[in-house]
């Protein structure tokens, strides 16, 4: 299998799949960690609780990230903090020793959220800052964004610190007057805000997949989408489907932007996310950018292309998690150049549910990818599942395709995985109208229906419905109505081709 294959195999997975925080208030939990994290002197948990008065202490080489009320909140090494007030307007976080970073969602009139320490008061009129109480117990404050009230509890004195700024507090005495903080100080902080961007956009999507988490995030996002869409529906089983779907460009990172579906059934929700990142900040059509991500004509490289690429579909406990990163564009022949792919050389795929501990929650790793540099799969560059490695060159798992099911006038595609454990994934892919009819060849190209325009006018009226089963599933989240425990996701070729992922009438072909 060359590259094309394996691009094939990853993005059957990766794009088509879309086609596919538990955050509520008063709530306090433990969102990540690495190196050893304690809670009150036990070892911390990934998705754990804190209660009020609890005790987070990181070691050396150790950090964290949680989150109180919804707000985030990195604990950084060699630091002890304390959960001093959970209700649901105030959010207050003690530190003994050490430093942490918090970026405070917008505060609605009567809330507050402070961090004490044991010579100040830091109280948030801003975003994002950082606080750090040094071993002589003065606390030093910056301000990256927004604005932050500094108080010494003794004096009572306060300063208002302004973004690029910095005070230190001494016990007894007054703040000192905000200075601006050394350049190289403000670009560190600016790479750290961009890895914890960036942390924080891969947990949301592999992390908060209850009901309650993705809808409220929804209903924030949807606000301010790009691109979106909805209707009702009836699926292949004959269920009525309520359709949600946006395209979404988070503030933080203008090199992004996320595709998000909702399907609501009678005793089920099914979600899927994809976060595309560019190699660049992404222009102000979308669709300069989307048009090329994939693949593109011509000796010269695309402007946009895809860097990384991280996805998950879920009915609320199971999920299917995927993570692409390093992508480039890679030309047919450096000689003469006629076209450009998209590579990615390094791509995981995970197998998981709500109850996960495996990969830091992202559940069990059934392959991954990672290339040597020469842009050329090899089987050395493949990592299965511990057990059998099988021959096939580039082939996660022994794969059973039946290509179409119900006949090759109708379009439903379907294949198996059966991977080294004996675990096995099952994939089948339906075009379908409003009404959950299989749509045949002759209802998209007939003797009325022959170019290209025309065709496209059909197709935007559709629907794809991915679903997804496994021997790992659990479906916990879901009343059993007689299809067994799947991921079922329904999506519109319409906003897919509104914002420039799906190229249409292309598809009919591939």
């Amino acid at each position: 299998m060359g590259l094309g294959g394996i691009m094939k195999k990853i993005f059957s997975f990766v794009f088509y799949t879309l086609f596919l925080f538990t955050v509520c208030l008063a709530a306090a939990k433990i969102d990540s960690f690495s190196g050893k994290v304690t809670i009150n002197g036990f070892n911390a948990v990934v998705g754990q609780k804190l209660n009020l008065n609890d005790l987070i202490k990181t070691s050396f080489n150790s950090k964290a990230l949680i989150s109180i009320n919804g707000h985030k909140v990195n604990v950084s090494p060699k630091t002890e903090a304390i959960v001093a007030d959970l209700a649901d307007d105030n959010s207050l976080l003690k530190i003994i020793v050490g430093r942490i970073r918090a970026a405070v969602n917008r505060l609605k009139t009567r809330q507050k959220f402070e961090i004490k320490t044991p010579t100040a008061i830091c109280a948030v009129r801003g975003t994002d800052f950082a606080v750090e109480v040094q071993e002589d117990l003065i606390t030093r404050l910056e301000v990256y964004e927004g604005i932050v009230a500094a108080k010494e509890e003794t004096t009572g004195s306060e300063v208002l610190v302004n973004p690029g700024e910095f005070t230190t507090i001494q016990k007894g005495e007054a703040p000192k007057e905000p200075e601006k903080m050394e350049e190289d100080k403000k670009d560190e902080e600016t790479e750290d805000k961009k890895d914890d961007f960036k942390s924080e956009a891969q947990r949301e999507i592999f992390m908060e997949i209850s009901r309650e988490s993705v809808m409220e995030r929804a209903a924030e996002e949807i606000k301010l989408a790009e691109y979106q869409n909805g209707k009702a529906l009836i699926d292949v089983y004959g269920k009525r489907v309520r359709l949600e779907e946006y395209v979404y460009r988070p503030p933080e990172n203008k090199a992004q932007f996320k595709y998000v579906v909702l399907n609501e059934r009678e005793n089920r929700f099914d979600f899927g996310k994809i976060l595309f990142t560019f190699n660049k900040e992404l222009p102000t059509n979308l669709n300069d950018a989307t048009k090329n991500m994939f693949h593109s004509e011509g000796s010269t490289q695309p402007e946009w292309y895809l860097s990384g690429l991280d996805s998950v579909m879920s009915n609320t406990y199971d999920k299917i998690l995927e993570e692409a990163s390093g992508g480039k564009m890679v030309a047919d022949d450096s000689a003469t150049i006629t076209k450009w792919n998209l590579f990615f050389p390094n791509y995981k795929f995970y197998i998981g549910n709500a109850d996960s501990t495996e990969n830091s929650g992202k559940g069990k790793l059934m392959w991954q990818f990672v290339d040597n540099g020469d842009n050329i799969p090899q089987k050395t560059e493949f990592t299965f599942l511990p057990g059998t490695q099988y021959e096939s060159n580039t082939d996660p798992a022994v794969s059973s395709f039946n290509l179409m099911p119900d006949g090759i006038n109708t379009f439903h595609f379907a294949y198996k995985d059966v991977y080294a454990d004996n675990n096995w994934v099952e994939k089948h892919n339906y075009l379908i109208n409003d009404d959950g009819v299989k749509q045949q060849f002759s209802d998209i190209v007939d003797s009325e229906n022959v170019s290209s325009d025309k065709i496209k006018e059909k197709i935007l009226t559709l629907n794809f419905q991915n679903v997804y089963t496994s021997s790992l599933f659990t479906d916990k989240n879901s009343v059993d109505d007689g299809f067994g425990k799947r991921i079922d996701l329904i999506f519109s070729s319409k906003l897919l081709s509104d914002s420039g992922i799906l190229s249409l009438p292309s598809v009919l072909s591939q």
